[in-house]
């Protein structure tokens, strides 16, 4: 909802930190309306406002919105419609690594897109040009078969919270958001042998990631000794206590690798290509939106699943 003139008026722009030092944005009294001849820090009100109106996470907004405060204080008071793919490249080009220069673009596109396709206030978008830089994927390290009896053994011996992490990660394929995110009401243990575990997301832009995933009796069985009320977390903790949680595990269970939630997930990955599943399954069953980049990792996942190729001897 676009506020009312009289309401404006007491708005001003919060402080948008910048790379290295915070720098304050201008007040604006009385936004005027968005126009080609608005300037980008008068655009950058209104995309906030945009951002928070749909419900926008706060550190999403703080995200976009300090990504642009960087841009504003390159191209100062141009206005949007003057603003080129010139500026755009200088803008990304002194992001010294790879990952922000990505992050730039992302914010950068989405406020272009908002300007363009929302507000129909430019015709033309000064990013369309730009396409994130190619980050390459880490090669996942798969557990072997033993390892992972004896990491689900170690997390059994010490309690059924600790077995409902390995087994949540290991068996089911969660990444650390869902483990965390987790609550009784999401599971359906109406047949114990045979639990069903809803993965929902509040945000609409990871909704691709929802589905059911069916469990075993191991499961329910760790749930039921832990007593959990319905509108429980199973992990009321920050996420770095999954991850110290699953280090102390792994020494208990006396392995002698770097283990991860990620890397218990790759895991997962790599036996569902096992027994069988192929690119577009094994995107459904971990929840990844079907783009070039996770196409690629489920092909690493299928790759490593093949039968180990027989070498042939040279000596008689």
């Amino acid at each position: 909802m676009v506020p009312a003139a009289a309401d404006v008026q007491a708005i001003q722009l919060a402080l948008f930190e910048q790379e290295g030092k915070p720098r304050p944005s201008p007040t604006l009294t009385t936004p005027d309306a968005l126009t080609a001849d608005s300037t980008l820090d008068q655009a950058r009100w209104w995309y906030r406002l945009e951002l928070e109106t749909r419900g926008h996470p706060p550190n999403t907004v703080s995200a976009y919105t300090n990504d642009l405060a960087v841009l504003h204080a390159q191209v100062g008071t141009k206005p949007l419609r003057s603003i080129t793919a010139k500026d755009i490249g200088a803008y990304l080009e002194g992001a010294k690594q790879r990952s922000t220069r990505k992050r730039r673009l992302t914010s950068v596109r989405e406020f272009f897109s908002f300007v363009v396709k929302t507000k129909h206030v430019l015709a033309r978008d000064p990013t369309e040009a730009f396409y994130p830089e190619r980050i390459n994927l880490k090669t996942p390290v798969p557990l072997f078969t033993t390892e992972r009896a004896e990491l689900l053994a170690a997390a059994e011996a010490d309690g059924p919270r600790s077995f409902v992490l390995v087994y949540l990660l290991l068996e089911l394929g969660f990444n650390r958001t869902e483990v965390l995110n987790l609550r009784q009401q999401h599971i359906d243990l109406s047949v114990p042998d045979a639990p069903v575990i809803y993965i929902s997301y509040d945000d609409p832009r990871w909704r691709h990631k929802e589905r059911r995933l069916l469990a075993d009796a191991r499961l329910s069985a760790a749930l039921e000794k832990l007593e959990l009320g319905d509108d429980e977390r199973i992990f009321a903790v920050l996420p770095q206590a999954i991850n110290a949680m699953l280090h102390r595990l792994v020494r208990a269970a006396g392995l002698k690798r770097s283990v991860t939630p990620q890397s218990l997930r790759d895991t997962f990955g790599v036996e569902q290509a096992r027994m069988g599943k192929d690119e577009d399954a094994l995107l459904g069953v971990l929840g990844l939106a079907t783009d070039p980049r996770n196409r690629d990792s489920v092909r690493r996942y299928i790759r490593l699943a093949n039968p180990p190729q027989e070498v042939l001897s040279g000596s008689n």
